[in-house]
């Protein structure tokens, strides 16, 4: 009989230190991946929007869902999509007038020629990297698809600012003016020091502005007389 007691005890007392584990299992889980807050600036102190924040991990959105990267009033919106690998994407084109895009990046070079509405296949993106995009009627279109693999990711808000939900302690933080490659990315380090968001500084290209050539007046009366005919 008091064998019977004391494995009834015992058994107890395994059941109740189960049950604490458990319990701390699920708390951790729940509760264990910090919110994590970057604040990226430039070399002149300006927030960066469109700065593509990383961590490794597994995102928890669902990156089945098809992406969309739309055209409108002849920009590509957003200007920057953030993807998965092996996800797909929607090229809608939004204007009244027609566009060519195309991409000769490496991780997906393709081509959509001339369309409008939805008149396009979707497309979907087998390997990670930067892939750059262009019309191929409209100069001043330009965009671009961040491809992530095993990545949990954000993207910087106009005013620099983007938030991550980890444990982990190391970041890459990548923009497209940080290289004339578009591929490189700057890597940090978590600051446990830091109150609020942490500031982080990019040294980013300079815009080249284009160069207006002077017009000569004999120049301009030829055109002139061109237009009178």
């Amino acid at each position: 009989m008091k064998q019977d007691l004391t494995f009834y005890a015992l058994a107890k007392q395994w059941a109740i230190k189960l049950a604490y584990i458990f319990v701390s299992m699920v708390i951790f889980s729940a509760y264990g991946e910090e919110s994590v807050q970057f604040k990226v600036v430039d070399q002149k102190g300006n927030p960066v929007a469109n700065a593509v924040v990383s961590a490794k991990g597994e995102p928890k959105d669902q990156t089945a869902q098809m992406a969309v990267m739309d055209q409108i009033n002849s920009q590509f919106a957003p200007h920057v999509l953030v993807v998965q690998k092996n996800q797909s994407v929607r090229f809608p084109n939004s204007d009244d007038i027609r566009h060519h895009i195309y991409s000769f990046s490496q991780p997906k070079p393709f081509e959509i020629r001339l369309y409008k509405g939805e008149g396009s296949n979707p497309v979907t993106f087998e390997k990670p990297g930067v892939v750059v995009l262009g019309c191929n009627i409209h100069d001043q279109m330009l965009g671009y698809i961040y491809i992530a693999e095993h990545e949990i990711t954000a993207l910087t808000d106009e005013n620099g600012v983007a938030t991550l939900s980890t444990q982990a302690n190391e970041f890459n933080i990548w923009h497209a003016k940080l290289s004339t490659s578009n591929s490189e990315r700057v890597t940090v380090s978590r600051d446990t020091t830091a109150s609020g968001a942490q500031l982080v500084s990019l040294s980013l290209l300079e815009e080249k502005k284009p160069e207006v050539k002077p017009v000569s007046y004999t120049h301009l009366r030829a055109h002139e007389t061109e237009a009178d005919l």
